[in-house]
């Protein structure tokens, strides 16, 4: 007789794991759309990039972008479901079809602690030069009315872009972007957790 095994048979760690890898998979997906609405825009970006903190450990961020307004730092999320919560919370609460929830970090607070860590390294360059926040969401998921001031869908961050990519990039930005290239180089391939050699 063939054993089966079904999801009721696996472990809380087999679950776990696969949860993880599904998430991962999601993840990158997102962030492939998120690296071609970039390119289609035309505006310098990096990709996967790990940055020092304040703390001396390294931050993974998805994408960051030169544009005139400043440095957008973008975290991106592919989620299915619904998306809700207050903007000012830790968590967010994503219902999935079925009726079954869970609770998420905020990415806006995921996404202020990358927006700090590129800004310790621009600093150096002018003090007044801003990281700008955006969270773009590439699933299917509904958001809620009330995150909808901070979460864009990828249509609405690609019409932000093409409203900004031909205005001219000025001298300091563009000293800022060459500084953060080079320190993303510099820390290639370490990932988040890793304690890092004094740069920035």
């Amino acid at each position: 007789m063939r054993r089966r095994y079904g999801p009721a048979l696996r472990s809380a760690r087999e679950n776990s794991f696969l949860k993880a890898f599904k998430s991962d998979i999601q993840g990158r997906k997102g962030e492939t759309d998120v690296k071609n609405i970039l390119a289609e825009c035309g505006l310098p970006s990096l990709h996967d990039i790990v940055l020092p903190t304040r703390s001396g450990n390294a931050t993974q961020i998805d994408h960051i972008a030169l544009t005139a307004l400043g440095i957008l730092v973008i975290e991106t999320k592919h989620l299915r479901g619904r998306l809700s919560g207050d903007v000012r919370n830790d968590y967010w609460r994503l219902t999935l079809p079925g009726g079954w929830s869970e609770k998420i970090y905020s990415p806006v607070r995921q996404n202020a602690g990358h927006c700090d860590a590129v800004y310790m390294i621009v600093r150096h360059i002018d003090s007044r030069i801003q990281t700008l926040s955006r969270i773009v969401m590439t699933g299917t998921a509904e958001v809620a009315p009330e995150l909808s001031s901070v979460v864009h869908t990828s249509e609405t961050f690609t019409k932000e872009l093409k409203s900004i990519r031909n205005n001219s990039v000025s001298e300091l930005l563009q000293h800022a972007w060459e500084r953060l290239t080079e320190v993303a180089k510099h820390h290639e391939g370490l990932r988040k957790g890793t304690t890092l050699s004094p740069f920035a």
